[in-house]
């Protein structure tokens, strides 16, 4: 299994619902495929993570590559081998990154999301790790468990699984 792991800005700014509606065409897409992620997004930047077969990887991510939407795309760090995956709840879901209670709650104190806006962000670790609290905070809010080994992954999201303030 492959796991990408990329940082992408906006061309320009989106709104939440936007957003949203970009994200469950993701789902719906990468559903398809049989591809999983999960993503943050702070003042138009995203952190994302794609998962799957490493075929279909690698197609979903030339396809997301030619999105004109953003631009400034870097990959983080790639992964091949991969026994399970990461993010496999849902085909895709998005955390916006200006959810206090997020910070408070995972970190117990204040946090400018505007840390992902930085080079700190592709430091692997750090993005990793990043995306896997906000995967896990969204999980618990939503209710849902990661799915069992050998039960089909990736759920498409409610929008009230998609978490911002």
């Amino acid at each position: 299994m492959l796991q990408i792991v990329f940082r992408s800005q906006l061309t320009r700014l989106l709104s939440y619902t936007d957003i949203q509606k970009l994200c469950l065409a993701s789902a719906r897409n990468n559903r398809k495929a049989g591809v999983t992620g999960f993503m943050v997004e702070c003042g138009g930047v995203f952190l994302e993570a794609i998962e799957g077969e490493t075929r279909e990887v690698d197609e979903t991510f030339s396809r997301v590559r030619r999105d004109t939407r953003h631009d400034h795309m870097e990959i983080v760090c790639s992964e091949n081998g991969l026994e399970r995956r990461r993010f496999g709840a849902w085909s895709m879901n998005v955390m916006f990154l200006d959810d206090d209670v997020f910070w408070q709650t995972v970190f117990g104190r204040g946090f400018s999301c505007d840390e992902l806006l930085s080079s700190r962000a592709l430091e692997p670790a750090f993005a990793l790790g990043l995306l896997a609290m906000a995967y896990q905070y969204a999980c618990a809010q939503a209710k849902i468990e990661p799915p069992p080994a050998g039960a089909r992954p990736g759920r498409i999201p409610r929008i009230g699984h998609m978490l911002r303030r």
